[in-house]
């Protein structure tokens, strides 16, 4: 992919697991990186796929491969601008190369 294409700044983030004073746990969101992406709206045929395996896939989010955001899981999201994009399930490692992970999403915050 052409660095030219990769050209929104996503922030993927993680839920917290910080802790309060008391121990009680604190909630929220942790960033885990802030990376050049691209964002762009599943089509029809996807759409009707994505609906088929239930998973209301909306958007698909494409990164440079960082090992951080390899791990990530279907809890974490991705935030651009004031959209959040919840991820569904793990990134694909496009063609098993480390070069791009694939970011199947879908819009809106976590139900």
């Amino acid at each position: 992919m052409q660095a030219g294409k990769l050209d929104k700044r996503v922030r993927f983030e993680r839920p917290s697991d910080a802790v309060g004073r008391y121990g009680d746990p604190i909630g929220g969101w942790e960033t885990v990186a802030t990376v050049w992406a691209a964002i762009r709206p599943v089509g029809s045929n996807e759409r009707m796929a994505a609906l088929q395996m239930q998973s209301g896939q909306t958007h698909v989010v494409t990164t440079r491969y960082s090992a951080a955001l390899a791990q990530a899981k279907g809890e974490w999201r991705a935030v651009f601008g004031a959209r959040i994009l919840q991820l569904v399930g793990q990134p694909r490692n496009r063609d098993e190369r480390n070069e791009m992970l694939v970011f199947d999403c879908t819009e809106g915050p976590m139900p």
